[in-house]
C-alpha cells in the first residue's frame, strides 16, 4: 500500500487557533484542491476538515515523497508560510499501511477528541464527494475511501454503543443547559451544519425555543421546520440581534460571523456565546470587550478530552474491527496491485503459444513439440519462483503452488 500517504494536523498538534488558520474555507475547497495537488505533486488528493482536525489524503501511481509534500503544504496553506520545523511539528505524516490505518481510525471516530463520535463519518464521505467533484479523486482514493467508510460502518454496528457515540455538540448542549438552569430561555443557532443540527434536536427534545439563523433564509426555514423552530436570515440577525440567552455558531468561512458591531448589540442581555467554528465564528477580543462570555472550540475539546481515556477503554473491541479490515485489505490490495503484472504474463504466454504453433509443420511430431513447449512455458515461472523464494521465503512459493494446484484441479473438473 505504498501509493498512499496522509498528512494531518489536529487540535493536539496545532491548537485550535492555529488549526483555524490552516483550515481551508468550505467554499474554497473544490477550487483549491487541484491547485494544491499540482503544487505538492500528488496525482490524487482529498481534504478532510472538521472542528478539530485537517487531513490531506494523497495517492499516486508510485510512492509519494511525503516529507516534501508536507513541507510544501506548510508553505501553501497560510499567507505567512510556516518554517520547516514548525510544519513538521504541527503536521503528522503517515505513509503506506500507516496512512490507511489512520484514515480508518479517523472515519470511525476513534481518533476524534470525543472518541467514538459518528459525525466524522459524514464528513469523510463529504470529503470524498468534494474531491471527486474537484477532479482530484481517482481510482486509488476511490478504493481507499470506500474501504474506510465500510470499516467505519462495521465499527459503529459491531463495537460502538450509542453511549460511546457522543458528539462534541453534546458538550455545547451541556454548557447551554447549565447556563439556562431552571429558567426558560431562548437559543439562536447560527449555521445549518452537523453540529447545529445535533444541538437543535437536543433542544427540541427539551422544548426549548430556538431560532435557526443562516445566510440563506430558505435553508434556515427548511431545517427550522424539522425542529419546530423559527427561522431568520443572517443579515436580519445582525441588524436586529434579538433577545437570546444562548447563541451557538457553527459556520464555515474564513472571517468571523459575529463581529464587534453585532456583539455590542448583545451586551445588555449578555447571552452565553458558544463558538463551534474553525476558524472561529465569533471575534474573541470583541466578545471580551463587550463583556460577553465566549466558549470556544478549545474549551469544548477540553471537556471532551477529559473522558477520552475511559471512552477508548470502552471502545477496545472497535480496534479489533479496524485490525480485521486492515488484514483483509492487505491481502486484497496485494492481489489488486499484482493484477496488471499477471495480465501482462498471461498476454506473453498467449503470444508465445501463437508463435510456437505457427512454427509447427503438419508433419511434425506433436509429442516432441508439446514437450518442448511445456519446458518453455515452465522456464519463466520457475525462474520467477526462485526470485520470489529469495525475496519472500518458501511460504510465498508454497502459496503460489497451492493456488496453481487449485487451478489445475478446477481444469480437471471441467
Amino acid at each position: 500500500m505504498n501509493r498512499f500517504a496522509l498528512i494531518g494536523a489536529s487540535y493536539k498538534t496545532a491548537g485550535v487557533e492555529r488549526l483555524g488558520q490552516l483550515a481551508l474555507p468550505k467554499n474554497q475547497i473544490a477550487r483549491r484542491l487541484p491547485e494544491l495537488a499540482a503544487e505538492i505533486g500528488a496525482q490524487e488528493l482529498a481534504y478532510i476538515g472538521t472542528c478539530n482536525r485537517i487531513e490531506f489524503v494523497l495517492a499516486g501511481d508510485s510512492p509519494l515523497a511525503v516529507q516534501s509534500c508536507r513541507d510544501k503544504l506548510g508553505r501553501l496553506l497560510t499567507s505567512t508560510p510556516l518554517a520547516e520545523t514548525e510544519t513538521r511539528r504541527i503536521f503528522r505524516a503517515w505513509t503506506d499501511e500507516g496512512a490507511v490505518e489512520h484514515l480508518f481510525l479517523v472515519a470511525s471516530g476513534l481518533d476524534s477528541a470525543q472518541a467514538g463520535e459518528r459525525e466524522i463519518y459524514a464528513q469523510v464521505r463529504g470529503a470524498w464527494t468534494t474531491a471527486r467533484a474537484a477532479g482530484t479523486c481517482g481510482p486509488q482514493l476511490d478504493y481507499i475511501f470506500g474501504e474506510a467508510l465500510r470499516a467505519a460502518q462495521d465499527v459503529h454496528q459491531q463495537a460502538a454503543r450509542p453511549s460511546n457515540a457522543d458528539s462534541l455538540a453534546n458538550f455545547a448542549v451541556k454548557r447551554a443547559l447549565e447556563h439556562l438552569g431552571t429558567r426558560a430561555g431562548r437559543i439562536a443557532l447560527i449555521g445549518v451544519s452537523a453540529m447545529t443540527r445535533h444541538c437543535a434536536r437536543a433542544f427540541m427534545a427539551r422544548h426549548i425555543p430556538m431560532v435557526i439563523v443562516n445566510r440563506t433564509l430558505e435553508t434556515a426555514q427548511e431545517f427550522a421546520a424539522e425542529v419546530k423552530a423559527a427561522a431568520q436570515s443572517l443579515d436580519d440577525f445582525k441588524q436586529n440581534a434579538a433577545d437570546f440567552d444562548v447563541i451557538i455558531t457553527a459556520v464555515g468561512g474564513a472571517e468571523p460571523v459575529l463581529d464587534k458591531a453585532v456583539l455590542a448589540k448583545l451586551a445588555d442581555k449578555k447571552p452565553l456565546l458558544i463558538d463551534l467554528g474553525v476558524p472561529p465564528n465569533i471575534d474573541a477580543d470583541a466578545a471580551e470587550q463587550a463583556g460577553l462570555h465566549r466558549v470556544g472550540m478549545d474549551e469544548v475539546i477540553a471537556d471532551a478530552a477529559s473522558g477520552r481515556t475511559a471512552k477508548l477503554g470502552e471502545l477496545a473491541s472497535a480496534r479489533v474491527v479496524i485490525d480485521e479490515h486492515l488484514e483483509r485489505l492487505r491481502s486484497e490490495y496485494a492481489v489488486r496491485e499484482a493484477s496488471a503484472l499477471l495480465q501482462r504474463l498471461s498476454t506473453q504466454y498467449q503470444q508465445a503459444a501463437v508463435e510456437s504453433l505457427r512454427r509447427v509443420q503438419k508433419t511434425a511430431d506433436l509429442d516432441k513439440w508439446a514437450e518442448a513447449f511445456a519446458r518453455r512455458m515452465a522456464h519463466a515461472p520457475i525462474k520467477g519462483l526462485r526470485a520470489l523464494a529469495a525475496a519472500s521465503g518458501p511460504a510465498a512459493v508454497q502459496a503460489f503452488l497451492d493456488g496453481m494446484q487449485e487451478s489445475l484441479g478446477d481444469e480437471d473438473e471441467k
